[in-house]
Parts: C-alpha cells; sequence; structure tokens
C-alpha cells in the first residue's frame, strides 16, 4: 500500500533519537482520571509509557541522479514528485518490535528522471499495555510519527547533497494509511479485491 504526498516546507526537530519516548495514555489536565482510578490508588504513582522508542537506525537508503549533465544544458522544468510510503512491523520478543518506515521517491522532469530514491527508517520499540487492541496502533500510527521528523530529515539532506534543492516532505497522514489497511484487510476477508 501506498500514498502520494506533495512537497511543503519542513519542522525542524531537535531531539535526538534515542532520547524519544511517547505516552499515548499520558495522564494530565485533559486525562484526570489517569492518576485517580478509585480509592485504592497510589497518590502520584508513575504511569508507564504503553510505546517506548528504545532505538532508532537507518537500515537502508538508496539514491540515484541520472540526468543530472542532460538538465544542466535544459534547466527551467518544473519537476513532479512522486512519494511512496509504507510502514511494517515485526516481532523481536514478547513485547518487543521493529517498526520500519518505507519511503521512496522520484522525481521527473517531462520525460526523464532527474533522481530517485529509497530509504527505510526503522525503530526498535518496547509495547507495556494491557490493551491488546491498542498495540497494533502504537505500531503502525504512533512509532511512524515520531520516526517521521528524522525520516523527513534524511531525505531532505540527501537530495541537497544530490546536488538538487532539498526534497521536502509534508507530514504524513499515518492514521489515513492505517485506515486502508484495515479496509483492505476486511476486503480480503470477503472476497473483494483491495487496493494496490
Amino acid at each position: 500500500m501506498s500514498d502520494t504526498e506533495n512537497q511543503s516546507s519542513p519542522n525542524p526537530d531537535s531531539e535526538t533519537p534515542d532520547e524519544l519516548q511517547t505516552n499515548a495514555e499520558n495522564p494530565g489536565p485533559e486525562n484526570p482520571g489517569a492518576d485517580n482510578q478509585g480509592e485504592g490508588s497510589t497518590e502520584g504513582a508513575a504511569v508507564p509509557a504503553p510505546l517506548t522508542i528504545v532505538h532508532q537506525y537507518i537500515k537502508d537508503l538508496s539514491f540515484e541522479n541520472p540526468s543530472t549533465p542532460r538538465l544542466q544544458l535544459a534547466p527551467g522544468t518544473q519537476p513532479s514528485v512522486d512519494l511512496n510510503v509504507d510502514v511494517t512491523a515485526e516481532a523481536l520478543d514478547e513485547n518487543v518490535f521493529e517498526v520500519s518506515t518505507h519511503i521512496s521517491f522520484k522525481t521527473r522532469a517531462d520525460e526523464h528522471v532527474i533522481y530517485l530514491g529509497e530509504l527505510v527508517y526503522a525503530c526498535v520499540a518496547h509495547i507495556q499495555t494491557d490493551r491488546k487492541e491498542t498495540i497494533e496502533p502504537l505500531l503502525l500510527v504512533e512509532a511512524p510519527r515520531i520516526m517521521f521528523p528524522y525520516v523527513r530529515a534524511i531525505i531532505s539532506n540527501t537530495t541537497r547533497d544530490g546536488g538538487f534543492q532539498p526534497l521536502l516532505i509534508a507530514p504524513f497522514d499515518f492514521i489515513g494509511l492505517y485506515k486502508r489497511r484495515l479496509e483492505n484487510r476486511a476486503a480480503q476477508a470477503e472476497g473483494k479485491p483491495t487496493d494496490a
């Protein structure tokens, strides 16, 4: 499954990958009952994060630049960009998963491919929740959403180092991607054709 996104301005992120954590069920003013489940609750008890990103890394990166000499002879053509995104998750151990964000991009001008590339950016994620129905959304929505600023920065730097204006990717709709995955899964269960 894949989706096409247009370019937009970047949103720099100052955190380092190994310091990132997320708490999808974070208690606070908007969730006043989180720390007081009943009379027997311990005041001030820490609530463990359901999703912890242990480590992030580039798993695969490729970039091709086939048309630069031709473009130097005939500059000025407005290029188009095709961007495809997918997310996969694989169990490594009990409650430990590898989540991979797959992105391929191709820029064209007329009939010429200007540049193309592919990035697989992954993380090791630890899941700690008793709500089994939340595990898949945490892995396929929250984890890639945390990784995405780094994905965007890597692609921007790679295209810049390839001799072009940086390719600035807009924030991606991982919720929509997950919903399409669920729709395709339901269609397959009913024997209906699914989207490519």
